[in-house]
């Protein structure tokens, strides 16, 4: 009579047991090679996230606050925040699994271990003590083998965990960049409700169906199964994967312990989640100090603070520009090389104050096109408002161009203002609603003006 409780491992062949077994001691070589590739990889990740995230905000948020505006904040952080999770755990493996080795060759050396009673320098109590306390060496080795191979699996694990994040993100920047500029406003009241709704049942029918008396019923039974089939459908196509090792280790370490271990991981994933994400709105909500305060230091005055990405000589290549630039901090030509950035999110405000005209249906599309370039150039030029000292540029001549590696679309001009004076000056760029009184100032940039002699 076979036996249920067996493993699957004892249901193997001869053969595969030899197998598992030849794989499972060779392993060690294969735990160094991809914990380095892994981390040099991870080293390489941030640059891209940066990239990808400074694209998706600059050419896809509709908002600069609110839910929209957060969210790939903080889906940056979160996986910055997991990269350096796992980037320590490859290390710790690489580190622990080096070590492994050197005792190995050490034994192979040695292969009577640690001979205590010839330890110099001691004596005989603390021999004892020693070898009570530390044991073999060949034990030693296979402790720290087991331990190796734990972080090795859990950090893949975390990798799952990582992909499953990053794609319910995506869903949710796709909810957020496609569905709610094309919608009306009750409408996306809506789905919101509706998306909320479903999130709350859900996670109460987790909590109601994980009660021992509900679900020791046949009609519990059936409903917990039921649920935990629609979280496998949560997980994206990770769960069988994940489930073994999961699975692995609520079966054999005791749910205490478990547990304990699983809040301690997840403080430290906070706290560096938490960290990130303060510095990532340090970096891109204006220029707020978080942990470096000074008592007589305000950056919040565009006037007052020389931000180095308005000028093209400060600049770090393939930044993106925040709102404008000119070509340098000092200027020595009388002359300023102004360019002004048109994110999306300033296009959804463009759209409200200067709305497309009805063309007539005669013209040809390309005619139409014309038209429309030139009625935009009209528009914007109508609408921008550029000052140079006390001096506001009464026909700014913007035109339309991309800038940089990434493309950035805006607006350029070349201003001549004749009011330059030797020393410190200041342009404003600010956007005239049509439906204000006072234009709404978008930056002011300080520059020096020290003329050729």
């Amino acid at each position: 009579m076979s036996d249920n409780n067996s493993s699957p491992a004892s249901q193997l062949t001869p053969d595969e047991q030899d197998k598992l077994r030849e794989l499972t001691t060779q392993s060690w070589n294969l735990e160094l090679a991809i914990s380095g590739v892994a981390m040099f990889a991870i080293l390489q990740l941030p640059d891209l996230l940066e990239s990808v995230f400074s694209y998706l905000r600059y050419n896809f948020m509709t908002h600069t606050d609110g839910a929209a505006a957060i969210l790939p904040s903080l889906a940056y952080s979160l996986i910055r925040a997991t990269c350096h999770v796992l980037f320590a755990a490859f290390l710790v493996n690489f580190v622990m699994r080096a070590f492994w080795v050197g005792l190995v060759g050490l034994l192979a050396v040695f292969p009577s271990g640690i001979r205590y009673d010839r330890i110099p320098f001691t004596t005989t109590y603390s021999q004892q003590r020693l070898a009570d306390e530390l044991g073999p060496l060949d034990r030693y080795i296979l402790w720290l083998d087991k331990r190796c191979n734990i972080v090795f699996a859990l950090a893949f694990q975390f990798v799952f965990f990582l992909i499953v994040v990053a794609l319910f993100y995506v869903l949710g920047l796709l909810i957020y960049l496609v569905v709610q500029p094309n919608v009306s406003a009750s409408v996306w009241f809506g789905v919101k409700i509706a998306l909320g709704t479903l999130a709350a049942v859900f996670y109460l029918a987790i909590i109601w169906l994980n009660q021992k008396k509900v679900k020791e019923t046949p009609r519990g039974m059936q409903l917990h199964y039921r649920i935990t089939k629609l979280g496998q459908l949560m997980m994206m196509g990770t769960y069988r994967h994940t489930s073994y090792v999961t699975n692995t280790f609520y079966s054999n370490i005791r749910p205490g312990r478990l547990y304990r271990a699983a809040a301690i991981f997840m403080l430290v994933f906070f706290v560096v989640f938490f960290l990130e994400y303060m510095n990532d709105i340090s970096r891109t909500s204006g220029r707020i100090s978080l942990f470096n305060t000074r008592h007589l230091y305000s950056a919040r005055v565009d006037s007052l603070y020389i931000e180095p990405s308005t000028y093209d000589n400060q600049r770090p290549e393939g930044a993106y520009i925040g709102v404008a630039s000119i070509q340098s901090d000092v200027i020595r030509e009388p002359y300023l090389r102004l360019f002004i950035a048109y994110p999306k999110a300033l296009d959804k405000l463009l759209e409200e104050i200067a709305p497309e005209p009805a063309w007539s249906d005669t013209l040809s599309r390309q005619a139409r096109r014309h038209q429309y370039a030139i009625w935009s150039s009209r528009q914007i030029n109508r609408l921008i408002r550029i000052t140079v000292n006390d001096s506001t540029c009464a026909q700014p001549e913007l035109m339309f161009t991309k800038v940089g590696t990434q493309e950035q679309r805006g607006w350029q001009t070349v201003l001549v203002p004749g009011n330059l004076k030797t020393g410190r000056n200041l342009l404003r760029v600010a956007l005239q609603d049509p439906r204000k009184k006072e234009a709404d100032e978008l930056v002011a940039i300080p520059f020096w003006y020290v003329p050729e002699p």
